[in-house]
């Protein structure tokens, strides 16, 4: 299921960016920035197609940090929760296991309701 959905979505845009790349092969002068009295800083001559996927594949670098920025509280909310989720998971073993040494029978008070002939009281 994985490698056709692959198939149908790789293909499609593997052609895509091929008639992209092949269309736009023209060189274009870049120059940054474009308007000082010495010249510019960086210039070049780049094909066009390279500085569109050079431009999107910084355009999605920069949307992944600003929504890895803005989701910190959320992931802080999340290690906040983990840890006292952890903390309480603790306390509720160590209460249980107060519980059963209080509901544990003593040895002598069962061997002297066994003396009697009552049953031995059951633990939970």
């Amino acid at each position: 299921m994985k490698k056709l959905l692959l198939l149908l979505v790789a293909i499609p845009v593997g052609i895509v960016v091929v008639t992209l790349a092949v269309a736009n092969r023209a060189p274009v002068t870049l120059a940054v920035p474009p308007q000082l009295d010495d010249g510019p800083l960086l210039s070049g001559t780049v094909p066009l197609y390279a500085l569109i996927f050079a431009t999107l594949f910084a355009g999605m670098v920069l949307g992944s940090i600003a929504t890895w920025f803005q989701q910190g509280r959320h992931r802080k909310a999340a290690r906040t929760n983990k840890v006292e989720a952890t903390k309480a998971s603790f306390e509720v073993e160590r209460q249980k296991e107060k519980v059963a040494e209080v509901t544990k029978p003593n040895d002598d008070e069962s061997r002297a309701l066994m003396a009697l002939g009552l049953p031995a009281p059951s633990a939970r």
